[in-house]
């Protein structure tokens, strides 16, 4: 029962999390519903899991937010948590390392403003190796936030620039283990869908 209840209130921090540091407002979102699916790989877990987020605008300021997981693993794997529940939480923890959410939250403010071949400089990171990606068909601009106090570890994060979304379209977590860098949580936007409802 312990461990149930755990991982529920895991799974809400995690969500409240995500929606805090959501990239885009409900708002910024069309009259009816638009689908985005996410394939998150973490460490420890074998088989990648599928996050899919489902957003419907009805109309005046009335919205419908749907968030299903789907994890295929063993009995073990299962039972110390989706790895979407704590990656993610590893995301918003910084991997057990300071995150400065303010240069997150300017990136996401001022994500229309960025270029791809610059770097741009953050309280406590730099945001280096800005570069134009297209993912699942959604145009973004795409770099790594580097934290000089912080060398052993880099994310690599995705922002949207044509079409919106709750969470960025790629998330990378990366830690430098014997000289090389390991990828210990990914998640990216595999698929996007929109279908027009009704003003």
């Amino acid at each position: 029962m312990n461990r149930k209840t755990g991982m529920i209130i895991a799974f809400v921090m995690v969500a409240i999390s995500l929606s805090a540091s959501a990239q885009s407002d409900l708002a910024a979102f069309p009259v009816g519903t638009t689908t985005m699916v996410y394939e998150v790989v973490s460490e420890g877990i074998g088989q990648p899991q599928t996050l899919t987020l489902v957003v419907t605008v009805h109309g005046d300021d009335l919205y419908t937010v749907s968030m299903t997981t789907e994890a295929t693993g063993t009995e073990d794997e299962l039972a110390a948590g989706f790895g979407f529940i704590f990656g993610a939480a590893s995301v918003s923890s910084g991997g057990g390392r300071d995150v400065n959410y303010s240069s997150i939250q300017a990136l996401i403010d001022q994500r229309n403003r960025l270029q791809a071949g610059a770097d741009y400089a953050l309280p406590g990171a730099d945001f280096v190796d800005v570069v134009a990606v297209t993912i699942a068909g959604v145009d973004s601009l795409e770099g790594t936030i580097v934290d000089s106090e912080n060398p052993d570890s880099r994310t690599t994060i995705a922002f949207a620039l044509t079409d919106p979304v709750y969470i960025s379209p790629r998330i990378v977590v990366e830690e430098l283990r014997d000289g090389e860098w390991v990828e210990t949580f990914r998640m990216e936007l595999v698929g996007y869908g929109y279908e027009a409802g009704e003003d």
